[in-house]
């Protein structure tokens, strides 16, 4: 067993750990507290992984500082869902104290303090870090971890020990989340992290193994959702490299680069700048990189050819037909807006109620930072609003935000209706800042309800849930549980409309549902609520047989 970590052996295991973690994702996706369809923390922990592998992968030595600052990098743009995101602050803070060495190989120790100042940093990405979650199971291994490493000088005892801890720790976390306890499952941010350590672990153990090869699949609908087929090419070559240097100035690596094209991203880490252009002069791009560093990485890409294909190929993307790329001065001074949404129907009416882009995601798919960032930047103003429109989404939507050099603004919409509600008090007119003000307003006075069915057994607040009942939400709660959908909605919106005299109600179907169906319960309810306006609307999204809005 090795004393020490080198840099070869650090990649080897840490692909060990993700093909680990993709392989075990289902049983981490059925941890979900609620017992719907659209468990995805094992997911969203492999997709993280798989982002980090990739950029781990382009990495031709065996520089340890090299090696760990890819996966920090790939791990932040791949971030997907708050699991995610903590994973890859995890990542982060780990590959800052590694690269603070200056060393070939870690002992130990190092690894410990390393592992320790990434807890630290997990901890300060999470607004209100609640224990019982993955935090507690990484807080809990970097200590254990810590305490073995100042009596031994055993690279295989102490991160077989803290393994071992962790196991220990993650069978406690019921004990301190209720939700837990109740729904009789472990923390499933903490077990996915049980199982890429396992894998890291095994590689550790193993160090003349075969190195693993993750095949990299193409998530085609999130992965294509921001191309811009439809939109006249300014700028032939999409053109992406690395820098590695000193002192590297973005503001004004930017600003150079702004001379050159359009779709600009500049960002990194230390010594490290990743850029994106559109350009047509792809060598004017690389001879002013050159300015600030070696150049590594590069890849440019005719965007003509891309286009003509994607136009053979019968291609449209509904979302980009609202996309602009033609800035301007007074652009500078307006509002774009980027939505998170799934379903078709969905998508229509967040662009026909003025989101500018709609990045395909929601319950059952979480966009990657990177998604975001692109969005972000592929919208000709500098003021920026998202609407994650998913709880899951907001932390991955503050993390492209950091990284953006663009104004953006967050505002942390829950579901879909929260983020419709948000658009109807946009004004274009307006300034961010009072735009952000009636949106937050307007957001408070909407209440959500969602039904779905049962994947598992399962218990809520003492109702017992059999796999296959009918669930209704009503904003992040079990409401009702019964076997016929349409009778779930309509008892959930009874419960929704508790205390409400009037108002009004809007259903979004999903694509499971028939219009006359649809019709038959606008209908019932309709003579249920006569002092309520009733409005239903095709929302297209899965597994959620229909999404209720009452304000």
């Amino acid at each position: 067993m090795n004393n020490i970590i080198e840099g070869h052996l650090f990649k080897k295991a840490f692909i060990h750990g993700a093909n680990n973690l993709r392989v075990n994702k289902k049983v981490v996706d059925a941890l979900n507290v609620f017992p719907v369809p659209d468990g995805d923390t094992g997911t969203n922990m492999s997709l993280t992984m798989d982002k980090a592998v990739a950029e781990l992968e382009k990495v031709q030595s065996d520089d340890i500082k090299k090696i760990v600052d890819a996966v920090a990098w790939g791990s932040l743009m791949g971030a997907r869902g708050n699991s995610g995101v903590i994973l890859s602050q995890l990542f982060r803070g780990f590959s800052q104290y590694i690269s603070s060495l200056n060393k070939k190989s870690i002992s130990s120790n190092e690894f410990a303090q390393a592992f320790k100042c990434g807890v630290d940093s997990a901890y300060r990405a999470v607004m209100r870090p609640v224990e019982g979650t993955i935090l507690t199971v990484a807080r809990e291994m970097a200590d254990k971890m810590l305490a073995d490493s100042r009596k031994m000088d055993d690279m295989g005892k102490v991160l077989d020990g803290a393994l071992e801890y962790g196991e220990k720790v993650l069978e406690k976390t019921p004990e301190m989340l209720k939700v837990l306890k109740e729904a009789k499952v472990v923390d499933a941010g903490g077990k996915g992290l049980i199982f890429f350590m396992s894998g890291f672990m095994e590689a550790i153990k193993n160090p003349d193994s075969a190195m693993v090869i993750l095949e990299q699949k193409t998530e085609s609908k999130y992965d294509s959702q921001l191309k811009d087929i439809n939109e006249v090419i300014k700028y032939s070559y999409c053109t992406e490299l690395f820098i590695k240097g000193r002192n590297i100035d973005f503001d004004s690596l930017k600003q150079e680069l702004s001379e050159l094209g359009d779709s600009i991203i500049v960002t990194g880490m230390y010594d490290t700048a990743k850029i994106h252009i559109h350009s047509n002069h792809p060598g004017k791009v690389l001879e002013t990189a050159l300015k600030w560093g070696e150049l590594s990485n590069i890849k440019i890409d005719n965007m003509k050819i891309q286009h003509r294909e994607f136009i053979n190929g019968e291609y449209i993307d509904a979302a980009n037909d609202k996309v602009e790329t033609a800035g301007s001065e007074a652009n500078a001074e307006k509002t774009g807006i980027v939505a998170v949404s799934q379903g078709e129907g969905l998508k229509e009416i967040f662009l026909s109620l003025g989101a500018d882009i709609v990045i395909e995601g929601g319950q059952t798919m979480n966009p990657s930072t990177e998604n975001i960032l692109s969005a972000i930047e592929k919208e000709p103003f500098e003021n920026i609003i998202i609407l994650p429109n998913n709880k899951n989404i907001i932390m991955t939507a503050e993390q492209a935000k950091l990284i953006s050099s663009k104004k953006v603004h967050v505002l942390p919409t829950r579901s879909v209706p929260q983020g419709i509600a948000a658009l109807l008090a946009f004004n274009p007119v307006l300034s961010v800042e009072d735009n952000l003000a009636s949106m937050s307003k307007n957001i408070k006075n909407v209440a959500t309800g969602e039904v779905t069915y049962a994947v598992r057994d399962s218990q809520w607040n003492g109702t017992v849930i059999r796999q296959g009942d009918v669930i209704g939400i009503k904003d992040g709660n079990i409401s009702v549980v019964e076997k016929d959908k349409e009778k779930v909605l309509m008892a959930l919106i009874d419960d929704m409309l508790r205390d409400r005299a009037s108002g009004i109600i809007t259903i979004y179907y999903g694509k499971d549902v028939d219009s006359d169906s649809m019709r038959n319960i606008y209908n019932k309810l309709s003579a249920r609520y006569t002092d309520f306006d009733i409005e239903y609307y095709y929302g297209g999204q899965s597994l959620y047989h229909y999404i209720v809005s009452v304000e």
